[in-house]
């Protein structure tokens, strides 16, 4: 077993936690979105932008982006690769992927900002794609 991993206690158990860790930041942001969105909603005189750059979601991804890439480079070094190598593949794979996460989170809330929320509703488009093929 390759014990030589970010602390001195075993790789799996590395996993376990950071793999939670990024679960409960990743809940933590998901109810923060939903919050804000629902105060938009509610909101009659509402701004055309939805406010969702605040000190407090931002931190929740980062915990949900910085937790994620450690459970993926702690899971890479089970393979016994090097440990440089796998924070550089487990980055390569994270990082990015976050980022357009959070550009694409942007573009969406812009949509439905400007045409009404059911401009995002994929499944009224996906059932009429479906009546419409039946005919």
């Amino acid at each position: 077993m390759y014990s030589n991993t970010f602390f001195n206690i075993s790789v799996y158990t590395v996993i376990q936690l950071t793999l939670l860790f990024a679960i409960l930041f990743g809940v933590i942001f998901k109810d923060m979105l939903e919050y804000k969105l629902s105060i938009w909603l509610k909101d009659q005189n509402s701004p055309i932008k939805i406010d969702y750059q605040t000190p407090n979601i931002i931190a929740a991804y980062l915990g949900t982006t910085l937790f994620g890439f450690l459970c993926v480079a702690s899971s890479l070094s089970t393979f016994n690769i090097v440990e440089w190598l796998s924070l550089v593949i487990g980055a390569i794979v994270v990082f990015p992927t976050a980022l357009l996460i959070w550009v694409q989170l942007g573009s969406m809330f812009e949509l439905m900002a400007n045409e009404g929320i059911e401009s995002i509703n994929i499944e009224k488009e996906y059932m009429l794609g479906n009546k419409e093929f039946e005919e």
